[in-house]
């Protein structure tokens, strides 16, 4: 983690780099298989849902609901080989493998 300043308030502010990887469909919407971002502390699954939406804007309305910072339904993030889907109280760290799936169903 680094720190850097902001120019507003002066203040270093702790500055994390996470990755997320996306495989099949939510790679084909986004054209990417992986993209960084430079977020605080503290991060949760809606801060990286609002990165995704800066970084891969093609995603929302498709995989990220447009309106709001969260995924719709038969998407869901595997972190460090759980899946979560709408987990508020998450806190992420730097190291955490994030993975961004389309959900099969089989039926």
């Amino acid at each position: 983690m680094k720190a850097v300043n902001n120019s507003i308030s002066g203040v270093e502010e702790a500055v994390a780099k996470y990755t997320v990887e996306m495989f099949g469909l939510t790679s084909v919407v986004s054209g990417k298989r992986k993209v960084e971002m430079e977020l605080g502390e503290n991060v949760k699954l809606t801060d990286i849902v609002h990165g995704l939406k800066k970084v891969a804007p093609s995603l929302a309305g498709e995989v990220i609901h447009r309106d709001t910072d969260y995924l719709m339904e038969g998407f869901a993030f595997n972190i460090n080989g759980r899946f979560y889907s709408d987990d508020r109280t998450l806190v992420l760290k730097e190291s955490d493998r994030i993975i961004l799936l389309a959900m099969a169903t089989i039926g």
